[in-house]
């Protein structure tokens, strides 16, 4: 084996920044976004949210209303605008601005 092939072998792999308390990085700047701000989420409900944020799908959501109360949304046609997402709720039939910090639960729609 060559010297610098020895070398690189031997230096420390560099890799992404991982995400919150489960040291996977990230796997779109959308999942960090999104990270940031629902901090509630399982990595796995930021990744769904992110994926249907970054894909234009509608997503099923648990959402918490600033008067406390538990509701189910199937928002569609998601526009990411931190600390918001902007959306088509289909509950409603209205467009409607969920907090991401509210956001308890992801499931598919």
């Amino acid at each position: 084996m060559s010297a610098p092939a020895a070398r690189l072998r031997a230096a420390a792999p560099i890799a992404p920044a991982p995400g919150p308390g489960n040291g996977i990085p990230f796997g779109t700047d959308t999942e960090e976004i999104v990270a940031g701000y629902a901090r509630l989420l399982s990595p796995a409900d930021v990744r769904q949210l992110a994926h249907a944020i970054d894909e234009g799908q509608a997503v099923t959501i648990e959402y918490v209303a600033s008067s406390g109360s538990r509701s189910v949304r199937t928002p569609s046609e998601l526009d990411l605008d931190p600390p918001y997402l902007y959306a088509w709720c289909h509950l409603r039939s209205d467009e409607r601005v969920f907090t991401l910090s509210r956001v308890h639960g992801v499931m598919p729609a």
